[in-house]
C-alpha cells in the first residue's frame, strides 16, 4: 500500500495451474457432452435421443441456418476453442515453454469466453424439460452429467485463468 492506493496485488502462483487442470478435464468432457445422448424424449411411442449437435442439425433441417450457426457455435465450438486456448497458454506459462502464438491464444481466451455458452444450454435444456414433460416422458441419459461437469469446468477454468499472471509469464517467455 502506498497513498492509501494498491500499487500491485499478490498473484498465486498456482491459479494457473488451476486453470490447467479444469481446461484439460473440460476438454476430455467436450468430446463426452458432444456424443452421449442428453435426453430421450417419447411422445405416444415415438422415441428420440437427442445430443447437442441434433439441435444444430434439425434447425439446419427446418432452413434455420443463421440460428443453428449460432447454436453450433456458442454451444460446441466456441466451448471447445476456449478451453483449448486456455489450455494451451496455461500450459505453456506453467510449463515455461516458448510455443508459437501464444499471444494469439491469450487474446482468444478474453474473444471466446463470452461466446462459451454451455451453462446457458445446460440452464436452457432443464426448461425445456419441464415443458417437454406436458407433452410426453423425458428421460435424462448420460450425456446431461457431461454437460454439466463441462458447464462446472468451463466455469472454473475462466474464473482460475488470470490474465495478469499470463501477462507476466509471457513476458518472461518473449
Amino acid at each position: 500500500m502506498r497513498c492509501g492506493g494498491r500499487l500491485k496485488t499478490s498473484i498465486s502462483g498456482h491459479s494457473l495451474q488451476v486453470a490447467w487442470a479444469f481446461a484439460t478435464a473440460g476438454l476430455f468432457l467436450v468430446l463426452l457432452a458432444n456424443f452421449e445422448p442428453i435426453l430421450t424424449f417419447d411422445v405416444v411411442g415415438n422415441t428420440q435421443s437427442n445430443r447437442i449437435f441434433t439441435g444444430v442439425f434439425e434447425l439446419i433441417g427446418q432452413g434455420f441456418w443463421p440460428v443453428a450457426l449460432l447454436a453450433g457455435f456458442a454451444g460446441m465450438f466456441a466451448p471447445a476453442m476456449h478451453l483449448g486456448a486456455i489450455w494451451y497458454v496455461t500450459a505453456a506459462c506453467c510449463l515455461g515453454l516458448r510455443w508459437p502464438h501464444l499471444r494469439r491464444a491469450f487474446r482468444l481466451v478474453e474473444i471466446l469466453e463470452p461466446w462459451n455458452l454451455v451453462p446457458v444450454y445446460a440452464i436452457a435444456t432443464v426448461v425445456a424439460v419441464v415443458k417437454l414433460k406436458m407433452l410426453g416422458t423425458v428421460a435424462w441419459q448420460q450425456g446431461a452429467l457431461w454437460v454439466i461437469a463441462l458447464s462446472l469446468c468451463s466455469l472454473f477454468a475462466a474464473q482460475a485463468f488470470n490474465p495478469e499472471l499470463v501477462e507476466e509469464k509471457l513476458e518472461v517467455l518473449e
